[in-house]
């Protein structure tokens, strides 16, 4: 049973976001500035609804947007509009107030806009706090000013060094791909001389036993019969050593899986707990695919911290506690590894939730 939540809930199970939110206790200020207000009840209605309306369109844009960014999104851009457009409507009912929501717009442009724009952006805001309490005859409050400035440069600062640990990634990732790329160079080589050293072995001495064949069909037939008996047998064992040696880079053996699978989570930073690597099962080659394929999803696309393995003699089971799959999470790996798993007798069932992901096969 796959049990997958549609994409637009997958952020929300991701927590990272509320790290972004919490931010919005600030927006007290604003808040509180149009509380104590001297307008009109339908104003500070209007008041309340543009804080109500920031604070939305700041937590939806926190889940979507700013959550995890390293980049520029050119979804930042309508953010900011929006949000500086509810700002500018606050500045006639609560005055300089309003710029209480400038630290908002300020991680908006931070972590969205290219990083030249950001950094002019976020100056603009700090300008308009001074010029514009000053065009309009409010009181000038110099403490919001210093900390904007000061939210403004520590978030360009963020960002900075969000840059470079995704750029870390990116290298290590590459080194990754590499290293698993020269295994690959590195296992075809071997491949390559165990092929050679079996052909060439074999065909050598079916070379020698078929002149010597010849040479005897007229002077002793029997013992030619034999030659050529031995050749078909020699061919046959040639045959089957090429056949074995190929089939190795397309069966995997549990006891190398379980290490490939532990290597893959640690290079990750997912933390493994799997069985020991001297387990013996009859279905251990159907048990290695599951294995392998499952540990690749929770690697490239889970999220998790941990994963879990569990093996027995007929099935395997590997969970994670990562943020789930999305609406495309059972893609052509898992479903290559389904029809597998049926083409063996054996069944596979998929479950993701907020909790993470378990993947199970059973072979009946």
């Amino acid at each position: 049973m796959t049990d997958i939540h549609p994409a637009w809930r997958t952020p929300w199970r991701n927590m990272r976001w509320a790290f972004v939110a919490i931010w919005m206790l600030f927006l007290g200020y604003p808040l509180g500035a149009v509380i104590g207000s001297d307008h009109s009840a339908p104003v500070k209605a209007i008041g309340y609804a543009l804080v109500g309306a920031f604070a939305l369109v700041y937590l939806l844009a926190s889940v979507y947007v700013l959550s995890g960014r390293t980049g520029p999104d050119r979804r930042g851009v309508p953010v900011f509009g929006v949000l500086a457009l509810l700002t500018i409507g606050l500045l006639p009912i609560i005055g300089e107030g309003a710029f209480g929501t400038a630290p908002f717009l300020m991680v908006v442009a931070a972590f969205t806009f290219p990083y030249g724009w950001a950094a002019t952006t976020i100056c603009g805001v700090v300008v308009c706090a001074l010029a514009i309490p000053a065009i309009a005859g409010w009181e000038q409050d110099l403490g919001l000013v210093v900390v904007l400035v000061a939210v403004g440069f520590t978030m360009l600062g963020f960002r900075t060094i969000a840059m470079r640990e995704n750029e870390r990634e990116r290298a290590e990732e590459r080194r990754r791909e590499l290293d698993a790329e020269l295994a690959v160079v590195a296992e075809r080589e071997r491949v390559a001389r165990d092929v050679h050293d079996i052909l060439g072995h074999s065909l050598t001495v079916i070379t020698i036993k078929t002149e010597l064949a010849g040479r005897l069909i007229d002077l002793d037939p029997q013992r030619a019969k034999a030659e050529m008996s031995e050749v078909n047998q020699l061919a046959r064992d040639a045959l089957a050593e090429v056949r074995s040696t190929v089939g190795q880079l397309r069966t995997p053996d549990l006891p190398s899986a379980i290490a490939g699978a532990e290597s893959a989570l640690l290079a990750a930073g997912i933390t493994a707990d799997l069985p020991g690597r001297n387990i013996h099962t009859p279905n251990g080659s159907l048990l290695a695919w599951v294995l392998r394929e499952a540990v690749t999803n929770v690697v490239r696309h889970s999220g998790a911290s941990r994963c879990v393995v569990v093996i027995d003699d007929t099935s395997i089971t590997v969970r994670d506690n990562g943020s789930g799959m999305g609406a495309s999470g059972f893609g052509n790996g898992l479903r290559g590894l389904t029809e597998r798993v049926e083409s063996a007798g054996g069944t596979l069932s998929v479950t993701s939730d907020a909790d993470g992901t378990a993947v199970t096969a059973v072979r009946t």
